[in-house]
């Protein structure tokens, strides 16, 4: 018996989330599906990420315990068989019994994809939100880098929870870069809150659009109150690019 780690890449249209979900197509019982079909075994994944319903993913991990004795080449060429069109395994290797894909994860890495034209793209339609009115960048990425740090983001969380869990995250990295019609949101943290990077990029879009200033963002940032900032973004701009272990990534 070994356990495995899959880097595992996605369009996630099609799905509602990774989490497997009763009655509703997901990710992981995909992954689950074509695991079954390989190994003859019944076997249960853990994800890293638990994207929400038409995210996507480049960089998600999931980590298994089997019994199967197939190389880690096998596993991609296998996988890859039974799965649908639009996920992929990209990598596959032996970890140590103790991994966990969620738990064993210091920080996981998001962007954000804005397509800042006067027309819409078909080609981006899926993986962008297309915003019309030229946004400015410069105050954006000044508001963007107020999230920086160890904050209580109770402003950008969906819901504070029923079992009243903590909202303070510690974002390491967060930056705005436009790449002609493209403005790319990149953020890194040891760990988010449900709809937290969608609920900051809606809020850090009324400051490119001018109806919200740079103060305003950190005042809703340090007031906590999400009735304050702007509403999610949608979700089929956002990926998962990237999680990391310290070690070998999600790369």
């Amino acid at each position: 018996m070994a356990k495995y780690k899959l880097v595992v890449e996605y369009e996630g249209t099609a799905y509602h989330g990774f989490q497997k979900q009763a009655a509703l197509p997901t990710v992981q019982e995909e992954l689950e599906k074509a695991l079954a079909a390989l190994t003859g075994e019944t076997i249960r994944i853990h994800g890293a990420g638990r994207t929400d319903t038409g995210v996507h993913a480049k960089g998600q991990v999931v980590s298994f315990v089997t019994e199967s004795a197939l190389r880690a080449r096998a596993f991609v060429t296998g996988l890859n068989f039974y799965l649908p069109d639009d996920i992929a395994v990209r990598s596959v290797e032996v970890v140590d019994a103790s991994f966990d894909a969620r738990h064993s994860a210091l920080s996981r890495e998001y962007r954000y994809i804005v397509l800042n034209a006067p027309a819409r793209s078909p080609l981006w339609r899926r993986f962008s939100y297309h915003v019309e009115k030229w946004l400015d960048v410069e105050a954006m990425s000044t508001a963007w880098r107020a999230i920086l740090g160890r904050r209580d983001f109770a402003a950008f969380a969906s819901t504070i929870g029923r079992e009243r869990r903590s909202t303070v995250r510690t974002i390491y990295t967060a930056s705005v870069e436009r790449r002609g019609e493209l403005i790319l949101l990149d953020v890194g943290a040891d760990a988010f809150l449900p709809h937290q990077v969608r609920n900051m990029v809606g809020t850090v879009l009324l400051v490119g659009r001018g109806t919200s200033s740079v103060d305003e963002f950190v005042d809703v940032l340090a007031s906590g109150d999400r009735s304050r900032a702007g509403p999610a973004a949608p979700a089929h701009g956002l990926c998962l690019m990237r999680v990391n272990y310290g070690t070998r990534d999600s790369e």
